[in-house]
This record gives C-alpha cells, structure tokens and sequence, in this order.
C-alpha cells in the first residue's frame, strides 16, 4: 500500500514509473486491443472474454498511471538541459495515453451497456 500511495504522488523514480509500470502495461493494452480488433482469439468464447476482460483492466489502470508518471515527471530534477525536454516528453506520453485509455474504458462499458440492455431489456 505505502508503494502504491508513493507512486500516486509521484515519489517513485520517472524511469521507474515509465518503464516498468507505464510502458509493460501500455504494451498489454496495445496487444489486447489488437487481438481484439483482429479477431485472435475469438473462436473460444472464453478466450475471447479474457482479452476483452484484459483489455478493460488495463483501460482503467492507464489513466491512473498516466497520473503516476504526470507526477514523477514533474518531480523529476531539471539540472541538465536534456532533463527538461525529458521530462516534457513524459508527460506528453502520459497524457495521451491516459486519454486514450480512459476514452477504451468508455467505449467498452457503452458497448457493455448496449448488449446487456439489449439481452435483457424491454421486449
């Protein structure tokens, strides 16, 4: 819980945060939304669920850790002048991963709302 709390407020090293929370689980979402738009895995309906189980989980972690690496990034010291375009580099990847993932998190619960409404909704 303490690692958890130090990674919300950015106390965590930015190169810690970005590559070895940030970018495995940016890499997961990018796999599980590929086997999803390609159609892999789709013929086992259990399978399928799993990716599509996956690919919500990491949905709603990106913007969480996105909001690590905003932090880190902002903590992170600026003596060098390689540190600053760094650390702006980060925050942009931050951003827009954050965003993409909370706008995949939208998408599958609208889809989850539709088809379940439409499973057992009014006849």
């Amino acid at each position: 819980m303490k690692f958890l709390s130090r990674l919300a407020t950015g106390q965590i090293a930015l190169w810690r945060t970005f590559w070895l929370i940030g970018t495995p689980l940016a890499l997961v979402w990018d796999l599980s939304g590929a086997c999803m738009v390609l159609g892999i895995g789709v013929e086992d309906l259990y399978v399928a669920g799993f990716i599509i189980a996956v690919f919500t989980l990491a949905s709603a972690a990106l913007p969480l850790v996105a909001v690590a690496i905003w932090r880190s990034a902002s903590n992170y010291p600026r003596e060098a002048w390689w540190q600053g375009p760094l650390a702006i580099g980060a925050k942009t990847c931050a951003a827009w991963s954050g965003l993409t993932g909370a706008l995949s998190l939208l998408g599958v619960l609208y889809l989850a709302f539709i088809y379940i409404y439409a499973a057992i909704g009014p006849a």
